[in-house]
């Protein structure tokens, strides 16, 4: 199979730091790929490079002719005035361009006639794509492409961006942090569309379980070299695991040689002898080596201030913004073991709930009692505390000059950097000059200097490396207070909450004693029994409807694609039927059991994905 792209020799410094020095890599066509490394190491950087945005100091990039090129930004870039449709559709792409007018046309908008534009689409063969592109706005909560990017939260902002990126006609998804900002429903969306794309994909992602669900190859940079893990994170971790361990053997072994060598040394050979010189230089080769590092243990254990016996008490509370119910008559008495994980869409409160939860926003009825003894720290999403001129040290001082340990021993605001990964050369840089992600990792080492006693998280894992969420994972395992956390990771809700609020919207809050992937398994389940007691799809034909200009319930696309999926639901029960038949019988097929399994989870997840978008257009119909 073809490399649809081949990186030689690309070297990248940035602010006097070499990034990475020398690398060279290629993916082939429909590969999946996943970048890591810790904050700052150029994971954004070289997808840049990839992408043609950004320049290395040397090497070469070379993008099969053949594939074409999209990429997401961590952070998507947007015009305010500019209409979805217009963000979506951009581009000189003939059929995206096409296919932006006649959407426009069917939701009534415009002045060009939808069924005039149907026929250019069928003339062009682009049924299937405006089919394609149709599902996946659907999928991604995006219906009225009308509106200005200006009007849209963050979440809608990304899944906007998001459906930009994979609509294109392209050979290669460069996805910079694609989970980031989504709710866990869109993620399980996006995770299903990237295993079975044809596309190769490389992305920088922090989420272990959507990794491990889309990626067969890791790269990982490290001190500005690129290492391959040929398989899922936990082959990364038992492979890097390994390497480590056989640098620190070979560090042994001339550590003896050069110890030996020494006391030859010390015993005054004969310096003009051929041997005796070639003797030295190697001992001198061997002092000036470079040797292994260790791997650097952040360690997080800390003594908070003491608890009372009362520690937040929340009774009826209520709150609403322009007429909208957010929350509604919600009550809860935090305990110290208190480990609560919240998800919810975007847009249906979680933030606003956590402002009002430390008091940054007051409730418009109910009680709220707080201990006296109760002190927050609160890790909110867009680290609102960080002065961007103030120098690292300086900052993490002015929350605390030490900390206090679980063992007693205290650490400086400098240890304390240093931690966290951040070398001693750079803390007294600017926080400005700092990446995304080293932002996010400073401000966690600012709010852990207070030494809370009740930690409120939101969206922590959002630009955090996955070695500093792994440290996090384990600090919170062991940190002896509530804690409440907004995440849409499954894994690090999985590591660090059992029970769930699930904000469904309009003011209501569900609650799930147990982990998010069994909440997820539980929905899903639920959704299926609800989707058997559904009448089956009707084998008749879709009568076909006068596409009018005042924005039918349906537009065109939308029935042909219900007609599709009326025939495609009863042949993927078959399908799944003759699975479960064969995995029945054992002993007949116990050689091919896990490819059947296999088979067996995709048609499934097919099927629901399937069903799931006819209801939804049925609804409409």
């Amino acid at each position: 199979m073809a490399n649809i792209v081949s990186v030689s020799g690309v070297t990248c410094i940035k602010a006097e730091r070499v990034l990475f020095k020398d690398i060279s890599f290629g993916v082939e066509s429909g590969e999946k790929v996943a970048l890591i490394g810790v904050n700052g190491c150029g994971k954004s950087t070289l997808l840049k490079i990839i992408a043609g945005l950004e320049e290395p100091e040397s090497g070469t990039v070379a993008i099969n002719k053949s594939a074409a090129v999209a990429f997401l930004s961590q952070i998507p870039e947007i015009n305010p005035d500019e209409t979805i449709a217009d963000h979506i559709f951009s581009g000189n792409d003939e059929k995206l361009n096409l296919i932006k007018r006649y959407e426009i046309a069917c939701s009534g908008f415009g002045t060009e006639d939808a069924a005039e534009l149907a026929e250019k689409i069928d003339t062009l063969n682009v049924r299937s794509y405006e089919s394609e592109i149709k599902s996946i706005l659907t999928r991604l909560g995006i219906s009225d492409l009308t509106l200005r990017m200006g009007e849209l939260s963050g979440g809608m902002v990304k899944k906007v961006a998001l459906a930009q990126c994979i609509v294109k006609d392209s050979g290669l998804l460069l996805l910079d942090e694609p989970t980031n900002h989504l709710d866990i429903n869109t993620i399980v969306w996006l995770e299903d569309y990237l295993r079975e794309t044809k596309k190769a994909v490389i992305m920088v992602t922090h989420d272990r379980y959507f990794l491990d669900s889309v990626c067969s190859s890791i790269y990982e940079i490290e001190g500005s070299d690129l290492f391959h893990y040929k398989g899922c994170y936990d082959y990364y971790l038992e492979k890097k695991s390994e390497y480590f361990h056989s640098l620190v053997a070979n560090e042994e072994r001339v550590r003896t040689i050069l110890r030996r060598e020494l006391a030859w040394l010390a015993r005054g050979p004969r310096a003009r002898a051929t041997k005796s010189k070639d003797r030295i230089e190697n001992i001198q080769k061997m002092m000036q080596r470079e040797k292994p590092e260790e791997e650097k243990n952040i360690e997080l254990s800390i003594v908070g201030k003491r608890l009372g016996k009362k520690i937040l008490e929340m009774k009826d509370i209520s709150f609403d913004w322009n007429g909208e119910t957010i929350i509604k008559d919600f009550s809860f008495a935090f305990k110290k073991d208190t480990r609560l994980g919240i998800i919810g869409n975007n847009g249906s409160g979680k933030t606003t709930f956590l402002d009002i939860l430390t008091g940054r926003l007051q409730s418009k009825s109910g009680e709220y009692d707080l201990g006296i003894n109760t002190e927050f720290s609160y890790f909110d999403q867009v680290s609102r505390e960080l002065p961007a001129d103030m120098r690292l040290i300086d900052f993490v001082r002015s929350k605390g000059e030490n900390i206090i340990l679980a063992d007693g021993s205290k650490l400086s605001a400098a240890q304390m950097l240093e931690r966290f990964l951040f070398e001693p050369s750079i803390h007294y840089t600017r926080i400005e000059e700092l990446s995304g992600g080293e932002k996010r990792r400073l401000y966690l080492v600012a709010i852990l200097m207070n030494n809370p006693n009740f930690i409120v998280l939101d969206e922590p894992t959002n630009d955090l490396d996955i070695k500093t969420l792994s440290v996090l994972e384990d600090f919170l395992s062991s940190f002896v207070g509530p804690i409440v956390v907004v995440s849409h990771d499954r894994y690090f809700l999985d590591r660090t909450v059992d029970t769930l609020l699930i904000f469904k919207g309009n003011g209501i809050i569900e609650s799930f004693v147990g982990k998010a992937s069994e909440w997820i398994e539980t929905n899903r389940r639920n959704r299926q029994g609800e989707q058997k007691k559904a009448a089956k799809p009707k084998d008749e034909p879709v009568k076909p409807r006068t596409l009018q200009a005042d924005a039918p319930k349906l537009t065109y696309s939308q029935r042909i694609r219900l007609a599709e999926l009326e025939k495609l639901i009863p042949e993927t029960e078959e399908k799944i039927a003759e699975i479960e038949e064969k995995m029945a019988n054992y002993e007949e097929n116990k050689g091919n059991m896990a490819e059947l399994s296999a088979k067996y989870s995709e048609l499934k997840s097919k099927y629901d994905s399937m069903f799931e978008e006819y209801i939804e257009l049925s609804e409409k119909e």
